[in-house]
Order: structure tokens, then C-alpha cells, then sequence
């Protein structure tokens, strides 16, 4: 993956672009991506990263996508984004105000679709 930003924070930058690769990946899985979402959450609230954080990322993303995107970026793509987005943060802070509850990734269904 090409940075577009390069920044301190790069390694991060990659892994969230990666992630929400893999949450576009998984749509159709809806079990499997809230419990990854949930869990992602929980390691966030341990962190010390506290939910309303989560928000502050979008205008970044907007950017980023809007630069590696170029026309294609769309008001109609940015607004999927942004839904998209929004629900990822969505799960992430079910997780993040549910620190304690067991979730067990392993045991979600996951089934790639061919």
C-alpha cells in the first residue's frame, strides 16, 4: 500500500486501511465482522483510546481516499465510506464500552464467499 501521508503513525495508517479492506471483505458476514469489530473495541479500550476518538478519524480518511481515489471518489462513494465508517465504529464502540465481555473470534463463523 502506497502512503499517501507520510506521518509517525504510518505502520497504524496501514494496519486501519487494511482493516477496513478486511471489513469491506467480510461484509456479507455480518456475525464475523461485528465480532472482530467488538473485540477490535475492547484492545482500542485498553489502550486508553476512548470512543468518541474513533469519530476524529473520518476527515483523515475522507482526504485519504479522496487522494487515492481521484474521480472516482464521488459524492456517492464518500457517503458509502462514510456509512461504512460509521457502522465500523459503531461495533468498535460496543466494544470499547464492553471491556470485560468474553468474545471469542476464533469460534465466529467466518466463510468466504467465492
Amino acid at each position: 500500500m502506497k502512503l499517501i501521508f507520510p506521518c509517525p503513525y504510518q505502520k497504524h495508517a496501514v494496519t486501519v486501511m487494511e482493516g477496513l479492506g478486511a471489513a469491506v471483505e467480510t461484509l456479507h458476514d455480518s456475525h464475523f465482522l461485528n465480532t472482530v469489530l467488538f473485540a477490535l473495541g475492547q484492545t482500542h479500550h485498553k489502550r486508553n483510546i476512548r470512543p468518541c476518538m474513533l469519530k476524529r478519524m473520518w476527515p483523515s480518511l475522507h482526504v485519504g481516499l479522496g487522494a487515492a481515489l481521484g474521480d472516482g471518489y464521488t459524492k456517492e462513494v464518500s457517503h458509502a465510506w462514510k456509512k461504512l465508517f460509521s457502522y465500523i465504529c459503531l461495533q468498535m464502540r460496543h466494544g470499547m464500552n464492553n471491556p470485560d465481555l468474553e468474545v471469542d473470534v476464533q469460534r465466529a463463523v467466518h466463510v468466504k464467499v467465492t
